[in-house]
């Protein structure tokens, strides 16, 4: 199918998707088999439950490949049967969907994240999903989606990767959120939807996680940042085990009665995640009557996004201009060298002064190669910086850093020539983001009229490549002031600018170059320019005059810029833990050495801020980059005290982590794992898809104070009771505590675990009660 064609179709129609498929394969008797697996051993199980989704009326129904990438059946042992699952699965799917419904082809996470959330390269991400969406294409899949995404970066290579494969398929994308409002990697659904506004698919969704309620409201958060229609998959409720049934506790009556309101907020196709079934599909399908123009426009909101944090266009955003070493020889060294130290300290720095958004300039680019880009876009996303404004000259080098950045960047900058621009549009159209236009083609017109038309004429290139003005800040450029250039000249672009709703930004410290009393010319500027309509400056927010002059003249205006105090602790040692600088640290823990006792260093000073941490993790004040950045800054001082000690601090208690048999999901785990260790505790760490018995063996040999379970499937959290069964059998006293997305504290209790976490925020806090 033709991507206008399945567009058109959602313009005149709201189409419903298919539901859950675990539960339904439980129904049948197939819980313990993995369900990609099913498509080889029992097809005829698999065309019986898609065809009861096509009976209850599903327009679209989803090939059963939702883990049949490379990475995910690798680590179930059928990676040489891939091919197959996948070609079959689309075969099953087009038996069972006739002539009238829509086959499209699924795929899910690789179950590891791309660096630096996790450890996966990026390219070999995109690789493993050009693969499988190479087969599915060339079996005639009438579409793709990507679902429960909980990763952007990871989502990113996903889409990537599909059109390289298939560029002409209709494709859904969807994440997923949970109660807070954000992903597990810490992306709010508004970053979400600007990046993915911008990127090569047709529908922007979300599903699993949460019921509908919770997604109703996520969805109206996403309507604001895409003109794209939206789709949705809700969870039926909460899952309800007794460890022979699964149910869930939204029944269809319930779940179907905000069909209406998710059309109202954009939704154009709907159907269920986990627990929903035929009977939700069928009364869902009742109430989305077709016959109706759906065809709306939205005007989306325009921000500029990193993984976690978003910067407004109203009613101003404040560029930091600090991350550029022109005229600091040792900063320029560092970078070269590969050390991003300052860069990390001016990005924290600025952030504490005012700053929304960074200029991220490397300097002389000759020096440097394609790997300090994507480190430095790296170290930075881990950081979980500021968005950031990307300041590179070099077209490939631009390209790198747009392909791996998490977020929605500003590109700064392109100047309107036959050469330049094109350039700029390409890595506008494939990675997103906002453009820096500036006021000049191959020279600088000396006239306001001239500026502005330039700047009109870019626009139109631009809008004829599919490309909003709404995306562009135009630089109408500052000249210094020294160099006899008239100020006013730029005033009146920006007046221009202004009257005809474009954005407008400038480089602010030109003004003043080479002239003293910087800060008062700057300042000065600044409020004439508010005045002409500037919405945005690359400036200096360390500069006390200007920023007052900043706050003072939109207050006059009406406009209110709130200078928010962004530390997120008292402590100074865990705000260095959040900024990632390890040197910092380490000096100073050196430091506090030479006044205190190592031990207390270590468990009274360094071990109480990183159980700080883990507190402002599970308070939802940090996320999970802080977290891991926390823990990975901490480690070079701990090794130091370590070196002091000699082994005279005692860990809170030694815990044992496995993902259960026939479960593959190793994410949540990991983030316990990381949680415990900033909270005191030796965590040793089996893996995924680990047997009863290995855990009873590796408790025998290493004699854990506490056994972690996760069990993310609904077709294997049974396996946490054959676990409990297997410890008592072997007479094993350790306690035993479970979680992950198909557990409650009922089924914990009813399987004879001695505790249950509901996520990565109450496990410390668990551990410490039940060895206490």
């Amino acid at each position: 199918m033709k991507r206008s064609e399945f567009l058109d179709i959602l313009d005149k129609k709201v189409l419903v998707l298919d539901g859950g498929y675990g539960t339904q394969f439980m129904k049948l008797g197939f819980g313990g088999i993995p369900g990609e697996v099913l498509n080889l051993q029992n097809p005829e199980a698999v065309e019986k439950v898609h065809r009861s989704y096509v009976e209850a009326g599903s327009n679209i129904i989803l090939t059963n490949t939702f883990s049949a990438n490379s990475l995910k059946l690798r680590a179930l042992g059928h990676e040489k049967d891939m091919i197959a699952i996948n070609r079959t699965a689309v075969a099953v799917a087009r038996r069972a969907g006739g002539r009238e419904t829509l086959v499209f082809g699924d795929m899910s996470s690789c179950g590891e994240f791309p660096v630096p959330a996790g450890t996966m390269d990026f390219d070999a991400c995109v690789d493993i999903f050009r693969t499988q969406a190479s087969i599915l294409a060339s079996e005639g899949v009438d579409g793709l989606i990507i679902e429960t995404m909980s990763d952007i970066k990871e989502l990113k290579a996903a889409l990537l990767g599909v059109r390289e494969a298939s560029p002409d398929l209709p494709l859904i994308v969807h994440m997923t959120f949970d109660e807070t409002f954000r992903s597990v990697t810490g992306t709010p659904p508004e970053a979400y939807a600007a990046l993915f506004d911008d990127l090569d698919c047709d529908v922007i969704g979300i599903n699993c996680s949460v019921g509908p309620a919770v997604s109703l409201d996520i969805i109206r958060k996403i309507a604001t940042h895409t003109s794209k229609p939206l789709s949705v998959e809700p969870n039926a409720g909460a899952p309800i085990f007794d460890g022979v049934k699964l149910t869930y506790n939204e029944t269809p009556e319930d779940f179907a009665m905000y069909t209406e309101d998710f059309i109202s907020a954009g939704c154009r196709i709907i159907g269920g995640c986990c627990g929903t079934s035929p009977d939700h599909i069928k009364l869902i399908s009742h109430f989305a009557t077709s016959g109706r123009n759906l065809k709306t426009a939205r005007t989306p909101v325009q921000i500029i996004t990193s993984r976690t944090a978003i910067a407004t266009m109203d009613p101003f955003i404040t560029i930091g201009e600090r991350i550029n070493p022109a005229g600091r020889d040792r900063f320029q060294k560092q970078i070269v060298d590969m050390n991003f130290s300052q860069v990390l300290d001016e990005a924290a720095s600025q952030k504490l002064q005012g700053a929304t958004v960074l200029d991220t300039n490397l300097g002389i680019e000759k020096l440097l190669t394609p790997e300090h880009f994507v480190k430095v876009i790296n170290e930075l996303d881990r950081a979980s910086s500021l968005p950031l404004s990307l300041d590179i000259q070099t077209p490939s080098m631009m390209e790198l850093a747009a392909r791996h950045y998490s977020g929605r960047p500003l590109l700064n900058s392109a100047r309107v020539t036959d050469k330049n621009l094109p350039r700029r549009i390409e890595i506008l159209k494939k990675y997103g983001g906002m453009l820096v236009l500036l006021a000049m083609g191959k020279e600088i017109p000396e006239t306001a009229r001239g500026r502005f038309d330039v700047i009109m004429e870019g626009i139109r290139i631009l809008e004829d490549a599919g490309i909003s003005r709404h995306r562009v800040l135009a630089d109408a450029l500052v000249m210094s002031f020294g160099a006899g250039k008239d100020p006013s000249v730029t005033l009146e672009t920006f007046k221009l600018l202004n009257e005809e709703g474009i954005k407008t930004t400038c480089g602010l410290s030109n003004l003043s170059f080479g002239m003293p009393d910087r800060s008062y010319l700057n300042g000065t500027f600044l409020t004439q320019a508010l005045d002409r309509g500037l919405t945005s400056a690359i400036m200096n927010p360390g500069d006390e005059f200007v920023m007052g002059c900043l706050y003072g003249t939109l207050s006059l205006a009406g406009k209110k810029l709130t200078r928010a105090d962004v530390r997120v602790s008292e402590n100074p040692l865990v705000n260095i833990l959040l900024e990632g600088n390890a040197e910092k640290l380490l000096k100073e823990i050196k430091d506090l050495c030479n006044i205190n006792d190592p031990v207390i260093v270590s468990q009274e000073i360094l071990g109480k801020a990183m159980e700080e941490i883990g507190i402002l993790y599970g308070n939802g004040k940090i996320y999970l980059p802080h977290l891991l950045l926390a823990a990975q800054t901490s480690q070079l001082s701990f090794d130091h005290l370590n070196s002091l000690l000699a082994g005279e601090v005692e860990s809170k208690g030694r815990v044992l982590l496995a993902t259960v048999e026939g479960d593959v999901h190793d994410i949540g785990k990991k983030i316990v794992g990381t949680v415990l260790k900033t909270g005191g505790f030796e965590v040793i760490d089996l893996g995924k898809d680990i047997s009863a018995q290995k855990i009873v063996e590796k408790a025998l040999e290493l004699k854990p104070d506490i056994i972690g379970l996760s069990a993310m499937m609904t077709t294997t959290v049974g396996r946490v009771s054959e676990v409990a069964a297997a410890l008592k059998a072997a007479d094993i006293n350790a306690k035993l505590i479970c979680g992950g997305a198909s557990m409650t504290s009922d089924l914990a209790i009813k399987f004879g675990a001695d505790g249950f976490a509901k996520n990565a925020s109450f496990v410390t806090d668990l551990c410490l009660k039940i060895l206490n």
